[in-house]
């Protein structure tokens, strides 16, 4: 019997780690449980991205936020300001900045923490720092940015919004589902119900971890990072570990 994977990425996020799993003999669903959606740019956006050069620190936050954010504010730079220190979440996405001529500083353990622990973030007091992102996500990064003295703005470019799925009761039940976001474990037990209580959570991080534990599911386990090269190592694993495969 093949094991079942559930991949809920946003779409487009799922296909190449569908096409590596069905290869190796899973049952994979695609069911994106949450839809990134660009902002209209509003004036406050525009006055941001129009200022810039004012910023001594830009950070991404995620891959989306560097594809959008940085888009947007081409538009506006076609030569970036000289004096910016750009830094990025993780390798990923510090690798979509480039492709904007961008190179970007970033921690080997992607996340806040790691953000905060690099030599760059270190000393900002009077520094002004932009964080790019989603709307909404979590304050931890601003927070202590904030006490350490930096002057703090958020530049949101997209939003989420779960997507609602109406065949929930006559699917068959995953074994394995990956979740990347807070949001997306959300937008999963909201629609899933007592299903959940078969569903082994293959989270991307401690955090979205920690998260799944309060919840009802099967068993949690955490992947090295959100890469599809970290969920494919991380599903393999698991589908051992658990007597899946």
């Amino acid at each position: 019997m093949k094991t079942s994977v559930l991949l809920t990425r946003p779409e487009g996020e799922n296909e190449v780690l569908a096409a590596r799993l069905v290869n190796d003999g899973f049952d994979v669903t695609i069911r994106p449980m949450i839809r990134l959606s660009e902002v209209e740019v509003d004036s406050r956006l525009k006055e941001i991205a129009m200022n810039l050069d004012q910023y001594d620190h830009v950070i991404f936050v995620s891959k989306r936020a560097a594809s959008v954010g940085a888009a947007l504010l081409e538009n506006y730079w076609p030569q970036w300001p000289a004096k910016l220190t750009w830094l990025a979440v993780g390798k990923g996405t510090a690798e979509v900045l480039t492709e904007y001529q961008v190179n970007a500083l970033y921690p080997l353990l992607a996340g806040s923490e790691g953000l905060l622990g690099l030599p760059a973030l270190t000393e900002v007091r009077g520094r002004k720092i932009l964080i790019v992102r989603g709307n909404g996500g979590r304050e931890l990064l601003a927070a202590a940015l904030k006490e350490r003295g930096a002057l703090v703005e958020y530049f949101e470019v997209y939003r989420r919004d779960p997507v609602r799925y109406e065949n929930w009761e006559n699917s068959e039940a995953a074994l394995i589902v990956i979740a990347t976001s807070v949001e997306i474990l959300e937008s999963l037990t909201s629609q899933a119900g007592a299903r959940v209580a078969s569903m082994n959570i293959l989270a991307a991080s401690t955090r979205i971890a920690e998260h799944a534990r309060q919840l009802a599911f099967c068993s949690v386990t955490i992947a090295a990072g959100a890469s599809d090269q970290a969920l494919y190592d991380a599903v393999l694993d698991l589908s051992e570990n658990v007597g899946l495969s």
